[in-house]
């Protein structure tokens, strides 16, 4: 398992850089401000998941809430896909990082970014 750097970006943009998904998963930092984003250059689809780690809590703004992992099939032959940004509460592990899963990793990259 890899820990993934998150990048900023601003309304200037930014060039991110893309690291190949690890077969065991990946895992980065969330302030819950993260997206994922998922670029798939290989000819098969692959189906990337965030591990929920708590699936009931209360808010304090809309009462109890339910989460469910979330994931995204990313299209092959160059798809790319966006997911989150994910609720600290209900996707934060004990040491506050997200944990991202792959259905496969072959020709499958990702970056982490988080809005400046």
């Amino acid at each position: 398992m890899a820990t993934l750097t998150v990048q900023t970006y601003d309304e200037s943009g930014t060039d991110l850089t893309l690291s190949s998904a690890t077969g065991g998963g990946d895992q980065f930092a969330n302030s819950g401000r993260e997206s994922l984003i998922i670029v798939n250059n290989d000819a098969s689809s692959k189906t990337v998941t965030i591990a929920a780690q708590t699936t009931s809590f209360e808010d304090t703004d809309f009462g109890n809430a339910v989460k469910q992992d979330q994931s995204v099939t990313v299209s092959a032959s160059g798809g790319v896909a966006k997911i989150g940004p994910f609720s600290k509460r209900a996707f934060n592990d004990g040491s506050g990082n997200v944990q991202i899963t792959y259905s496969a990793v072959t020709s499958l990259e990702v970056a982490v970014v988080r809005e400046a």
